[in-house]
């Protein structure tokens, strides 16, 4: 069921991503440097991802124009092209995003004082949107559970020297525990699946249900092999805040099919046509 799952869901997974790539001296970037995952919660274009990931994105370099050199990475549909196959890919514009500053309850919350869960705004529409699980129980522990994302950023991908794959990594486990203990709406929950820098905002799914039950924002200190997620229901009811208290513009988003019509041919990795400058540069010097 996992195999059918990933499938339907594989769409939704972004790389968070910079338009500025630090390299030794000569040496092209092979890939965009990837900061973290997310993954489309609104068809118009907002990913849910972590606070710390929208942090490090607004610490990266901007372009000498002022414009912020933050990106995602959208992945489509398999096509059939040209007698083969394609995997188109669209490099979208960050164009704002938003952070959970503050939390209010009337009662004890035995989770992270201030959720971990912020939301990007992409330049890009007509997309799939991932479910947010809220009905009761939709945790429990023993639960079989997935996750899909970028663990070590873009290593992965360059692996040879070269471009060798371009999906999101996808490991699965289950549910270790719930926060403080097996309730219909957990505070927070640990999975047993082992976690690395980049996946940071990946959705955490049943294996045989293409929708998010939580999203995976750390791991226990001497334990990387124990994952700590942030409930579906608590991103669920942070998106409906969001977007109530920020009416995002979605006037001028363009579809994702009209970007890709006007694309170069999707089988080619051109990420230097974004217009940004990519120097090589020695490991002790900062990006332009």
């Amino acid at each position: 069921m996992l195999v059918e799952t990933f499938e339907k869901l594989r769409p939704c997974v972004v790389a968070l991503a910079s338009k500025f790539a630090s390299t030794p001296a000569g040496q092209k970037p092979l890939f965009p440097t990837i900061i973290g995952t997310g993954f489309l919660v609104d068809g118009r274009g907002i990913v849910a991802t972590n606070r710390h990931v929208i942090e490090a994105l607004d610490q990266l370099p901007r372009h000498p124009s002022g414009k912020a050199s933050a990106m995602a990475i959208v992945w489509t549909e398999v096509q059939e092209q040209r007698g083969g196959h394609a995997l188109p890919i669209v490099f979208a514009d960050v164009k704002e995003y938003w952070a959970i500053a503050r939390m209010e309850t009337e009662s004890p919350f035995y989770g992270e004082d201030v959720p971990d869960v912020g939301f990007v705004q992409i330049e890009a529409s007509g997309l799939p949107a991932l479910e947010l699980a809220r009905e009761p129980n939709a945790l429990k522990m023993g639960l079989a559970v997935a996750t899909a994302g970028f663990p070590l950023g873009t290593d992965p991908l360059v692996v040879y020297e070269k471009v060798t794959q371009i999906t999101p990594l996808l490991r699965h486990g289950i549910i270790s525990s719930l926060y403080p203990f097996p309730c219909p709406h957990p505070h927070g929950f640990t999975l047993d699946i082992t976690i690395q820098g980049g996946v940071s905002g990946s959705p955490v799914f049943p294996e045989d249900s293409p929708r998010a039950v939580g999203m995976l924002s750390a791991f226990m200190v001497r334990a990387s092999n124990i994952a700590i997620g942030i409930p579906s229901h608590i991103v669920s009811d942070a998106l409906s805040q969001m977007l109530e208290a920020n009416k995002p513009d979605f006037s001028t988003t363009p579809t994702i099919q009209s970007i890709l019509e006007k694309s170069e041919r999707s089988d080619q990795l051109k990420w230097e046509t974004l217009g940004y400058g990519i120097r090589g540069q020695s490991p002790d010097e900062s990006p332009e």
